[in-house]
Order: C-alpha cells, then sequence, then structure tokens
C-alpha cells in the first residue's frame, strides 16, 4: 500500500508529465523586424505606382492608411500640374562648365585607370561641372540612412579636389560583400549596398594553376568567370543637346545637395543618337520629351 508521501510523489510525476506533454504557447516568428527610412516621389507617380510602392516597399501599417495616401496624392496633383506648366525647359538651361586647368593631373590620373576606360568605353566622355538643381534625375526613391551616413562621411564644406574624389575617383570605400554557396553551383551574394550587381561573365582559357580549382576533377576545357561587385564609382551623366541626365551616383548627388553643395564634378557621356544610345533607366526612356525644350518635370527630384 502506498504511503502518504509516496502517493504525493507519484502525483507529481503524473503532473509534471502532462505539462511536459502539452503543447507550449506557439510564439509568432517575427518577419520583416529591418527597415530603414526612405523618401518617395509619390506625387509625380500614377495612382498604380503608388499602390505598388506602398504594397511592396513600405511598412504594413502604411497600408492602412492606403485612402489618406491616395486623397493626398489627389489634393497635390493641381500643384503638379502648375509645376509642369512653370517649370518647363528648366532643366534645359543647365550650367555646364569645365573643371578648372589646375585640377587636370588628378583628372589624368582618374582617366587613366583601366576600369574607369572600361566603364565609359561606348560613348565619348569629358569631365564637367554641372548644376544639380537642373539635372535630370529618373530615380523616384532616396535611402535617407544612407544619405545620412554619406554626409557624416564628407567634409561639411568640401573644396573641388575633395568633391573631384567623392565624385569621380574611379574607387571608393565601399561595404564588403557576403558569400554563401547555398547548393552545388549556386552562389548567394549580398550586401547592406543596394548598389551590388552582377558584372559580367567570360570564358576564360585554362592554366596549370586553373586545374586546382576543379573541385569535381572530369577534364576541363575551358572555365567561365564571373564578376559581383558594385557599379562605376564615378558620378557620371548622359547629355544630349540642352538636356543632362543622371545616370549614376543619385545618392551621393542627394546627401552633397542636402549640405549646399549646388555644383559638382561628374563624368560626361555624350550622347549622339538618344533613342539608340540612352540606356532604360535614363531620364529619356522615362518620358522625358527628346527633341523639345519640354521636360517632364517628375524626373526631376533633386
Amino acid at each position: 500500500m502506498a504511503t502518504v508521501d509516496t502517493q504525493e510523489s507519484v502525483n507529481e510525476q503524473i503532473t509534471t508529465e502532462r505539462e511536459i506533454a502539452a503543447p507550449a504557447a506557439t510564439t509568432p516568428i517575427q518577419v520583416g523586424t529591418h527597415f530603414f527610412r526612405q523618401q518617395y516621389l509619390f506625387a509625380f507617380a500614377t495612382q498604380a505606382e503608388v499602390l505598388q510602392y506602398v504594397r511592396t516597399q513600405t511598412l504594413s501599417e502604411e497600408l492602412a492608411r492606403l485612402p489618406e495616401i491616395f486623397a493626398a496624392w489627389q489634393a497635390i496633383q493641381p500643384r503638379v500640374a502648375d509645376l509642369i506648366v512653370r517649370e518647363a525647359g528648366l532643366a534645359d538651361a543647365i550650367r555646364v562648365s569645365d573643371i578648372p586647368a589646375g585640377h587636370k593631373s588628378a583628372l589624368d590620373l582618374f582617366s587613366s585607370d583601366n576600369l574607369f576606360q572600361k566603364t565609359f568605353s561606348h560613348l565619348p566622355v569629358s569631365f564637367g561641372l554641372v548644376e544639380i538643381d537642373r539635372l535630370i534625375a529618373p530615380q523616384r526613391t532616396v535611402n535617407l540612412d544612407y544619405v545620412d551616413k554619406l554626409v557624416a562621411r564628407y567634409p561639411k564644406n568640401p573644396s573641388l579636389a575633395e568633391l573631384l574624389n567623392i565624385c569621380v575617383a574611379p574607387t571608393r570605400e565601399m561595404k564588403p560583400i557576403q558569400h554563401l554557396e547555398v547548393a552545388p553551383n549556386t552562389h548567394v551574394f549580398s550586401s547592406p549596398n543596394s548598389d551590388i550587381r552582377f558584372l559580367g561573365a567570360f570564358v576564360k582559357e585554362l592554366t596549370t594553376e586553373d586545374s586546382a580549382h576543379a573541385v569535381l576533377g572530369g577534364l576541363p576545357a575551358a572555365a567561365v568567370i564571373a564578376f559581383v561587385g558594385y557599379g562605376g564609382a564615378p558620378i557620371n551623366v548622359l547629355q544630349w543637346g540642352g538636356h543632362v541626365v543622371l545616370n549614376n551616383g543619385f545618392h551621393r548627388v542627394y546627401a552633397l545637395r542636402s549640405m549646399g553643395v549646388t555644383e559638382i564634378p561628374v563624368v560626361i557621356q555624350h550622347v549622339g543618337n538618344p533613342q539608340l544610345e540612352f540606356s532604360p533607366r535614363s531620364g529619356f526612356a522615362q518620358g522625358v520629351s527628346v527633341g523639345s525644350s519640354a521636360t517632364s518635370r517628375d524626373e526631376r527630384f533633386l
């Protein structure tokens, strides 16, 4: 016969077993816990573009504000229409000037860089000073957190020599790129900088040293090398007639303008035929009127 103490021990054991067997309360797994501040030029976007942006790029709470956002978009349209009329042709009057001759040695050093020459091998190029406020900038979003980091890194009142290094030097300090091989022949590269990109691949004739990398054995006949990295460092523009379209370096330009800089050195790519030579990302591909003095204001973020 079990004593009272023994019975209590048995009851405690049964209770403990029940507690272990009972499923623990489910703790929700958090998704999308990181975010950054982004500014979006929504007034000049279509309603469909605004909806797509809010649905895919913003915090989930913003979806609940969609009626409010659309109401604000509708209310601002008369002002947008007025700006388009009043500022028609404004970007066509952009001032482009030569960089003082005292900086020729620095520019010659930049332009002699092998990667600089390959980056700008498709069009004739030159260096010049351009007004920020009259640049055509097809990008409608800006990462404000990244801009803050750039501003903190730059001199408060940059000289022209410092601006040359910021804007047109062929190299710049970039975040490290992380690599993970997730499966055979499947590689993932990531970076906190959204400028990370695939830089092309080519077939390479095998050398004796290459055989050490043939981890699967066999009889290698050729190698394919793929490059991953960042886009060309120099801020560059596409110029055709009176139009000057920002092609690369949007965040640096935005950061410098927020610091009070109004004119910056850039690499100018000279375009002869915009229909053939302008990239799909350029302002002309986004709706800027080519061949007339009317420049679409929705492409001028700055």
